[in-house]
């Protein structure tokens, strides 16, 4: 089976349990759902616990930060002690791409986020868009190697990587690394660890080849997994064990293969 680590379920407008069946049936699972505020942590929950082989995070994605009170993030560690479906906190992280948060509210909530993941234990997943600096910054100063960090659809250079690697970090690659142009992406793809590489669709967003532009799916992850094996040099059947083994280390969930 191919895991999906990152996926928005209930903002695809396809009924959630079609879209997890035909996930299913071409050979993906687990479903990683992750949430990007309060409300849809909430139905992350919900979902993780109404469909076998979902699993969820909470948390409060970077562009959604503007309005958050110290309350939210009560409410937040509230809903992630609420179920053991609950396998990661996030996402969070800086976005210095669009201007929808003032940036320091993005890393006031980022420091609240990874202060929760610290104390629950749970792997943090990062959102981090033009804002490469400051995000290892902040990951520096507030994780301290205390917990796994997941590097969300990794878009930075050599540098970066190295960085993130001397650091024990994971990555996970989306539908970009598919992309005709997207050199950089699948040169990166071809650098990391093999312990520390995931597969992601971040459907509805960022579809694969030959989907681009369209609303994307978790079954997706499959072209995803093609297109990092062949970066790599490797056969797609090698590249499925290690994306199962990888996503069961990181997020503590059973995954066929691992």
């Amino acid at each position: 089976m191919i895991p999906d680590s990152h996926a928005h379920l209930d903002l695809i407008e396809e009924e959630t349990g079609t879209v997890v069946a035909s996930a299913l049936k071409a050979g993906v699972s687990p479903i990683i759902t992750i949430a990007i505020d309060i409300p849809s942590s909430i139905a992350a929950i919900n979902l993780a616990g109404t469909y076998d082989g979902v699993y969820c995070s909470v948390g409060i994605h970077p562009n959604d930060t503007g309005g958050v009170t110290p309350e939210d993030f009560d409410r937040l560690e509230e809903l992630a002690l609420s179920s053991r479906r609950v396998v990661a906190i996030g996402e969070t992280g800086l976005d210095y791409y669009r201007d929808r948060s003032p940036a320091e509210s993005q890393k006031q909530a980022f420091r609240a986020q990874a202060a929760l993941a610290k104390r629950l234990g749970k792997p943090l997943v990062i959102h981090d868009r033009e804002a490469h600096d400051d995000a290892l910054e902040l990951l520096t100063a507030e994780v301290h190697g205390e917990v796994p960090v997941i590097m969300h659809c990794f878009s930075g250079g050599r540098e970066v990587l190295d960085e993130c690697v001397r650091r024990g970090y994971y990555f996970a690659f989306a539908g970009p690394v598919t992309f005709k142009n997207s050199h950089v992406t699948r040169e990166m793809a071809s650098l990391v660890p093999s312990d520390r590489i995931l597969a992601e669709t971040d459907s509805p967003f960022l579809s694969p080849d030959p989907f681009r532009g369209k609303p994307n799916l978790p079954e997706r992850v499959t072209l995803v997994a093609k297109a990092i094996a062949g970066a790599r040099g490797i056969s797609f059947e090698e590249m499925e064990s290690r994306l199962a083994e990888n996503t069961a280390r990181v997020f503590g969930v059973p995954v066929e293969g691992a």
